[in-house]
C-alpha cells in the first residue's frame, strides 16, 4: 500500500523546521521547489532579510512562502556567518507567530516542534502561567546546548518539586531560542548535501552582501602565510585540520576546490599518500561545515606548544 502524501498544514509554514515539514518537502516536484523563479525570489528575500538589506513581507502563496524556507536554509549552508544570521532571523520570525498563539496553542505548538510537553496553569492572575517537568527541561537544553547561556541554566530557573516554572514571556523567549538553534542544526547538516546548481545564482548573489569575518587586529594570521611558503613533514595531520583548512575557507575565504589543492600542494613536498588526500578533502568540508577558525599564533603557542615547536625558523621569527 502506498504512503498518502503529506500535506502542507499551517503550522508547518508559521514553523517549517517542524520535523515533518522536510518530508512534505522532499514530496513536491523539483521544478516547484529548486526551478521555481517566485519560490527563489522569496528565499532571496528571507536571506536579504537575515542580512539587514531588506525588509521581509510573507507570499500570499502558502506553498512558496514554506518552500522559500528551505532554498533559502539550501544557500544559507554555503557560508556560516549567513547561516548563522539566517537562522536568528528565523527564530526570530517563528517567536513572533508563537506569541500570538493562544495558551493552549502555545502548549500544542512546542510539543509539536520539540516534542516538550508543557502543562498550563489556569489562574491568568498568577505570574507563571506553564509548568514542565526539570527531566524534560533538560533534555531539550542538552539537545539545543541552550545552557551555554545564562539564562537558560537549571540553576536559574523557577524549581519546585522537580517542576519549572514558565512566565508568558519566559516561554516566548524560550520557543525562540530552540527555534534558532533548531534552524541552525538544520543548516549545518544541508552542508553535507551536493549544492544544486540550479541555486548558483542566488548564492552568488546573497554571498555579496555577507559581512567579511572580524579578524583580530595586528599580525594574528600573517604567521599561517609563512608557514604557507613552508612545508613542514612533521604535524601536517595537525596543521590541515586546526590551521591550514579553516585559514583557506574561513578567512581566505577560498573555494573547497581551491582550498584543497593548496592544501595538497603543502603536504605533498614530503609525499602525498591517497589516506592524506582524502583527510585534506574531509576537514576542507569540515571547517567549512563548522565555520572554524585557525587559532592565532599566539593561542598556537599556549595551547598546542608542541606544533608550535615544528614551526620553521622564518615562521617563529615574524
Amino acid at each position: 500500500m502506498s504512503q498518502e502524501k503529506p500535506a502542507l498544514t499551517d503550522l508547518m509554514v508559521r514553523y517549517p523546521f517542524v520535523h515533518y515539514s522536510r518530508r512534505f518537502f522532499d514530496s513536491v516536484p523539483i521544478d516547484e521547489s529548486l526551478a521555481s523563479r517566485d519560490v527563489q525570489k522569496q528565499a532571496e528575500s528571507r536571506l536579504m532579510n537575515s542580512l539587514g538589506r531588506q525588509s521581509y513581507e510573507p507570499h500570499l502563496s502558502e506553498h512558496i512562502e514554506f518552500s522559500s524556507f528551505f532554498i533559502a536554509a539550501l544557500v544559507a549552508s554555503q557560508d556560516s556567518s549567513l547561516a548563522s544570521r539566517f537562522a536568528r532571523k528565523e527564530g526570530e520570525r517563528s517567536k513572533g507567530f508563537f506569541m500570538k498563539e493562544s495558551q493552549r496553542g502555545k502548549s500544542l505548538v512546542i510539543r509539536e516542534c520539540f516534542g516538550l510537553e508543557v502543562g498550563q496553569l489556569g489562574d491568568k492572575e498568577k505570574r507563571y502561567r506553564y509548568s514542565v517537568t526539570f527531566e524534560d527541561y533538560l533534555s531539550l537544553t542538552s539537545r539545543y546546548e541552550l545552557t551555554k547561556l545564562q539564562k537558560w541554566k537549571l540553576v536559574r530557573q523557577p524549581l519546585w518539586n522537580g517542576i519549572i516554572y514558565f512566565t508568558d514571556n519566559m516561554l516566548n523567549d524560550f520557543f525562540g531560542d530552540c527555534a534558532q538553534k533548531a534552524v541552525a542544526d538544520g543548516v549545518r547538516n544541508l552542508r553535507r548535501a551536493a549544492f544544486p546548481r540550479q541555486l548558483l545564482e542566488i548564492r552568488n548573489r546573497v554571498l555579496t552582501y555577507v559581512p567579511a569575518p572580524k579578524t583580530r587586529p595586528g599580525r594574528s594570521y600573517v604567521y599561517i602565510e609563512e608557514l604557507l611558503k613552508h612545508p613542514i613533514s612533521d604535524g601536517r595531520h595537525r596543521l590541515v585540520w586546526l590551521v591550514l583548512a579553516p585559514y583557506l575557507v574561513n578567512v581566505k575565504k577560498l573555494d573547497d576546490e581551491e582550498a584543497i589543492e593548496r592544501i595538497r600542494a603543502y603536504v605533498s613536498v614530503s609525499g602525498e599518500m591517497p589516506a592524506m588526500r582524502r583527510f585534506v578533502e574531509y576537514n576542507v568540508k569540515r571547517a567549512r561545515r563548522n565555520g572554524l577558525m585557525p587559532p592565532t599564533i599566539g593561542k598556537l603557542r599556549g595551547e598546542h606548544p608542541d606544533l608550535y615547536s615544528l614551526l620553521p625558523k622564518e615562521v617563529l621569527a615574524l
